[in-house]
């Protein structure tokens, strides 16, 4: 369905052309547009619009079109044959065609002496972000349970915004479009409106967005498309903080967004802690655990979907021809072009299914041990990195717990960042180079510090 700025391209494109002309007659059809054979012989005065809605103001009719899915103007010197012009408007010199493939648009003509702001369907519209304060949208807003997302789409709350653009300013404003409409505070409000207006004047100067259908007059593409930051970007990496974008449904409607940017819960924290193979992560994680907090391991998430995320395994065996993980090693072992390719494989599927626990979970502070946290571009998901550095002396007698040698840690660390890079990158660090006592006095040190 167009959307304010498709409704403003039409408008912009069509008036240049018809503005002054009569219309010498009106070749009706089809019934539902009946209404239109009584502004034979007027002149079109100006086009307005409010909202989605284009106002012709004539002679002695305002006609309110409304183009719903499909509705697109046509203009021409010559006569035309189109079995979905609906509408025929002969002019002085020229022509005008109503196109409209599933018959959804709607016109309504009013007399020139109605007060039309006040009468239906205008009178249910709500202000359009150019004309709305914070305050208004607040009022708005505060008596509304449904997610944020579905009551931007209520045009009488406001007007103009539709599914693009609701994903468009709701990533912008870094609020997540399933949280309560009621829950929205006024400065929020504020961001919102300022985000509603630079993307609508984007759009518009690009003559909207032509993503499925949208076409201006005479089947003329807009080009925002190309700009959008977060709709239709499924799978594809956020351009905030690299995580990655999901699409979810929302009252109905697809809906993207970033998990990791636009938060479930207002003013969450989410906290990585990472390090090399064998640092005492896994340990640091437990402690906290048993301190009562959340906590979330990328590793155990990587198992849990190698053992049941059908889509993860198809994408891996279609690119490797194996979902062996011992076959896997093998064939990247040696060539990082094939590692990389099977770390962004599994990182989506890893960092979405994280972010859906989170949002199930209703988190408002949580851990992460995440390995690989700088080598897949995560930190910016987390507030803060915690880096667990380990003396040589505990490496050694962690890496004889679990089996492993010198060389087996350096080849598995080959493919990781260097850690004093890991360190230098790092909001707090915590030196695993004693005992478990002294582990765990770190560990509370620094929830202290983190005010959790």
């Amino acid at each position: 369905m167009p959307e304010l700025p498709e409704v403003e391209t039409v408008k912009n494109k069509l008036s240049p052309l018809i503005v002054g002309k009569k219309i010498i007659d009106v070749d009706v059809r089809y019934p539902k547009y009946e209404c239109l054979n009584q502004i034979k012989g007027e002149t079109i005065e100006g086009i307005k619009r409010r909202g989605k809605f284009l106002i012709f103001v004539l002679t002695n009719h305002y006609v309110v079109s409304h183009l719903r899915m499909e509705g697109k103007y046509f203009t021409s010197k010559n006569e035309r044959v189109n079995k979905h012009d609906l509408v025929k408007f002969t002019l002085d010199d020229s022509f005008m065609y109503y196109n409209d493939v599933r018959k959804f648009g709607v016109f309504n003509c009013f007399n020139r002496n109605d007060d039309i702001d006040n009468l239906e369907p205008l009178s249910k519209v709500g202000l359009e972000p150019f004309n709305a304060s914070k305050e208004y949208l607040f009022d708005k807003l505060n008596s509304h349970t449904e997610p944020i997302k579905t009551a931007l789409l209520d045009q009488s709350i406001i007007s103009g915004l539709g599914n693009i653009y609701v994903d468009e300013v709701l990533y912008k404003s870094r609020i997540n479009p399933f949280r309560k409409a009621c829950d929205i505070s006024i400065n929020e409000c504020d961001e919102i409106i300022k985000n509603s207006i630079d993307t609508l004047n984007d759009a518009i100067a690009l003559g909207g967005s032509t993503i499925k259908s949208f076409a201006s007059l005479n089947g003329e593409s807009g080009h925002f498309q190309g700009s959008l930051l977060v709709h239709l970007r499924e799978n594809e990496r956020c351009y905030r903080c690299n995580n990655y974008i999901i699409k979810s449904r929302c009252g109905g409607r697809g809906t993207y967004y970033c998990p990791a940017c636009e938060r479930l819960i207002k003013d969450s924290k989410y906290y990585a802690i990472t390090g090399g193979f064998s640092s005492g992560k896994s340990t640091v994680l437990k402690m906290i655990k048993d301190l009562g907090y959340t906590t979330y391991s990328l590793d155990e998430i990587y198992n849990e979907l190698f053992l049941n995320k059908k889509e993860m395994l198809k994408e891996i065996n279609k690119a490797f021809n194996t979902t062996e993980k011992s076959k896997l090693r093998e064939i990247v072992f040696n060539s990082k072009e094939k590692n990389d390719i099977l770390k962004e494989i599994t990182h989506k599927y890893v960092m979405k299914e994280l972010f859906s626990r989170i949002e199930s979970n209703k988190d408002r502070i949580c851990f992460v041990e995440a390995p690989l946290l700088y080598e897949g571009g995560f930190e910016k998901c987390f507030d803060k990195v915690i880096t667990v550095d380990e003396s040589i002396e505990v490496l050694e007698t962690l890496l004889k717990n679990k089996g492993f040698t010198l060389d087996d840690y350096n080849t598995r660390n080959n493919s990781q960042m260097d850690k004093k890079e890991k360190i230098n990158r790092s909001d707090y660090v915590i030196h695993n180079d004693k005992d478990l006592n002294n582990l765990l006095k770190q560990v509370k040190e620094l929830l202290i510090k983190l005010e959790v």
